[in-house]
């Protein structure tokens, strides 16, 4: 099950996704994409309530990104595919990227300790 909301603000169009991006979802997801991306609005895609997605739907946001498309993620696993996509690294929910410490270490919200 997929939830699509569309907002659209001044020049900008938002399609929020909520739920599973597959199967029969795919198709649903780019029929509403299409006649923004024909709008000449900015489109950003809000993929922060989305739980799982399929090959299909991964094919349909690399297409939504090489057209132009802004993606926004959540979570480790659609950071990481998000990442994976678009070949830059995502911003945490902050808004910051992640930093080294002084010492060259990785932030310790995110270090693995190893023994």
């Amino acid at each position: 099950m997929l939830r699509i909301t569309v907002h659209v603000d001044g020049d900008r169009c938002r399609l929020q996704l909520s739920g599973r991006l597959c199967g029969p979802w795919v198709d649903e997801t780019a029929n509403v994409w299409h006649p923004a991306l024909y709008s000449g609005k900015e489109i950003e895609v809000d993929m922060r309530e989305v739980t799982g997605i399929d090959a299909a739907g991964r094919d349909l946001l690399v297409a939504m990104h090489e057209a132009g498309a802004r993606l926004i993620a959540d979570g480790v696993a659609m950071t990481a595919l998000l990442e994976e996509i678009t070949g830059e690294q995502a911003s945490d929910t902050d808004g910051q990227r992640r930093k080294k410490n002084l010492a060259g270490n990785e932030d310790p919200r995110t270090r693995r300790h190893t023994k």
